[in-house]
């Protein structure tokens, strides 16, 4: 989960946003949408570089990029951490900003109508993916595998909670849009939920019980 405490966030922030403007900038001119995932993916790779030479204890490093400068700051901001690697968290964080600030620009300059369609959550989660299997097929000795590891299960787990908690709530509100396209016996389904003055409020999963479901789909009353 990317939860850092409030005051080491401000430092994050500004490098992030500092790379979201970079790559909604550079998308703005190339009128980029499925391209975001180039952009995502090769920042990662060269945050992952900064990091990994960093916790090997290199030093005078070439922070000659937004994502290179951002990876710096991971590390700084993660100085005092009783663990190796430190700054998975500040990574996590940092990731998970970013691949929201990056739609709210490309919105706020004109060049996407929405913030989040599927398309943007799978050029996303690609990216993501891509990433961690461009790091696992690092040539590293066995003393450094702990960060290739940990680099890699950060990033799987940035993809699940961007599916868990964004792209699950706009299939929500599609599947009362435009209708459900499962029809298997087990599955989850919707239900409304509502304040007290029977408004809607938002919506549930719950798990259909196939005893319940007649083989026409409908509710068994």
């Amino acid at each position: 989960m990317p939860y850092i405490p409030d005051a080491d966030r401000p430092r994050l922030e500004s490098k992030v946003n500092d790379l979201a403007e970079e790559i909604s900038n550079g998308l703005v001119k190339i009128n980029g949408t499925g391209e975001i995932a180039i952009f995502y993916e090769n920042s990662i790779l060269e945050m992952f570089d900064v990091l990994y030479d960093l916790e090997l204890g290199k030093t005078h490093l070439k922070l000659d990029t937004k994502a290179k400068l951002l990876g710096n700051e991971m590390f700084e901001v993660s100085k005092g951490h009783d663990h190796r690697p430190s700054w998975l968290g500040e990574m996590n964080y940092s990731i998970t900003r970013l691949i929201q600030l990056v739609p709210k620009k490309m919105v706020s300059k004109g060049a996407w109508k929405d913030e989040f369609r599927y398309w943007v959550f799978a050029q996303t989660a690609g990216a993501l993916e891509r990433a961690a299997l461009e790091i696992n097929k690092k040539n590293v000795s066995d003393k450094w595998t702990y960060v290739l590891n940990g680099m890699v299960g950060s990033l799987f787990d940035i993809k699940d909670e961007y599916k868990r908690r964004v792209n699950t709530a706009y299939e929500a509100v599609q599947i009362r849009k435009s209708g459900d396209c499962y029809d298997v016996p087990y599955r989850t389904e919707l239900e409304d939920v509502k304040d007290s003055k029977g408004d809607l409020v938002g919506y549930r999963e719950i798990m259909k019980d196939y005893r319940a479901i007649k083989t026409n789909d409908k509710k068994i009353e």
